[in-house]
């Protein structure tokens, strides 16, 4: 071959990879922890958790009503609407010693962010938004949503995220990551999830 025509050659197959590279798609940053950071704060229908050492009637789990408090053993009506898990935590140990206990040891941890929301689409029993749980995985999401359909690309799942100021969007084989064969997927709360159709 004409040594002319192999290094234009090189060169041409060369211009061809990084522009394909340059036009790959960007991939969702699927390394952020799907726990939420633990200075999120309470939204209503939100639950957490409460527990007082040695206390059991103390200790239970507790949601936040339309109106932004829980009613709390011995404490009463506490407005929790817009605290993070430490706040609550120092609310009540305060209430709790203020005529209750000496020296309650109070430990808060938050169950359930019902005010947060995964959407998941497509091809599910029940597509539509999801509540999000601490360490929420993506095939969480889709169990969360009925499951697959019939119809269902089990291993075409795309997951669409907001990360500074832009979509990106991945697509993960959850028939794999529930058989063990892929790493699973974090998502955070916003996350869209959409289950394509399989092709025929």
């Amino acid at each position: 071959m004409n040594p002319i025509y192999r290094r234009s050659l090189r060169i041409c197959l060369l211009t061809t990879l990084l522009s394909a590279c340059s036009h790959a798609p960007r991939q969702v940053p699927v390394t952020v922890s799907a726990e939420l950071d633990p200075d999120e704060k309470l939204g209503v229908d939100d639950v957490f958790e409460v527990r007082v050492l040695a206390e059991p009637e103390l200790t239970g789990a507790f949601r936040v009503s339309a109106d932004g408090t829980v009613d709390y053993p011995l404490a009463g009506r506490l407005n929790v609407l817009g605290l993070r898990s430490g706040d609550v935590q120092e609310v009540i140990t305060r209430k709790l010693r203020d005529g209750y206990l000496r020296n309650p040891q109070v430990s808060v941890m938050i169950k359930e962010w019902n005010s947060r929301k995964i959407s998941v689409l497509g091809q599910v029993q029940k597509p539509g938004p999801v509540a999000y749980f601490p360490r929420m995985t993506i095939v969480d999401a889709i169990a969360a949503a009925g499951g697959f359909t019939g119809l269902a690309a089990k291993n075409s799942v795309t997951l669409r995220r907001e990360f500074k100021g832009r979509i990106e969007r991945s697509t993960f084989p959850v028939a794999d990551i529930s058989e063990g064969r892929h790493e699973n997927v974090a998502v955070i709360p916003g996350d869209v999830v959409v289950v394509d159709e399989r092709i025929f």
